[in-house]
């Protein structure tokens, strides 16, 4: 797969039994690229293979607090769930943090989104 990231939460991978963040080349937020002395973000290449799973969220899922005030810690508790362990589908991402989220913060005050997906075939 080709990535590129305009400043947003990096993308975290699923793949074998482990669960890592793709971390890409920086770049300023959408919008924000005239600031920069570069030509804006690169593109780079990840290998995706069937039983990975990618999974792109909004900043209002990782800045979700606690009543501690603790962001949602979100590659912790994904690895505690399915690190070691058979792949997972993308509902089964999806669903657990619908899960999960609302047991960490009680009240979202950002808007929270999520996308997980899976390739199809070889």
């Amino acid at each position: 797969m080709t990535l590129t990231n305009h400043g947003h939460v990096e993308p975290v991978l699923i793949s074998c039994g482990e669960v890592r963040v793709l971390e890409g080349p920086p770049a300023l937020p959408l919008g924000l690229g005239a600031l920069a002395a570069a030509d804006g973000p690169v593109a780079w290449s990840h290998r995706f293979t069937r039983g990975d799973v990618l999974l792109l969220v909004t900043d209002g899922l990782v800045e979700a607090r606690d009543t501690g005030g603790d962001f949602y810690p979100l590659v912790d508790r994904l690895r505690h769930r399915f690190a070691g362990r058979p792949a997972p589908g993308p509902a089964d991402v999806v669903n657990f943090l619908n899960t999960d989220l609302p047991r960490h913060a009680r009240n979202l005050h950002d808007d929270v989104a999520m996308l997980a997906i899976a390739p199809h075939g070889t």
